[in-house]
């Protein structure tokens, strides 16, 4: 049972970064050269050509490490107030209301 818990967490935590992720590519802020280069980027990494090369016996697992990887640089590189925007912490502070009532 606290296996299957930790995975569903996992779960939720990659579909948390990804959609942070396409949400920052899709940010006007967001310069367009870096989303260029991180496009760019990714398609090196799954291109069947594969000019990066695979570890033996990792297979797939490689190519979805340097993807982690790449999206993890590639919000770095965005401004650091617009990831703020997206991060989970920002949304859930915004949402609390001051009830306190004034003298």
């Amino acid at each position: 049972m606290l296996f299957l818990l930790a995975r569903m967490r996992l779960l939720w935590a990659v579909r948390s970064f990804a959609l942070r992720l396409g949400r920052l590519f899709l940010d006007s802020r967001v310069s367009p050269g870096l989303k260029l280069g991180a496009a760019l980027a990714a398609l090196l990494i799954v291109s069947p050509i594969n000019v990066l090369g695979d570890i033996p016996v990792l297979g797939m697992l490689d190519d979805a490490a340097m993807l982690g990887l790449l999206g993890m640089v590639f919000m770095r590189m965005c401004p650091p107030d617009v990831v703020a925007q997206y991060s989970r912490r920002r949304f859930a502070s915004a949402a609390v209301k001051n009830v306190t009532p004034s003298r």
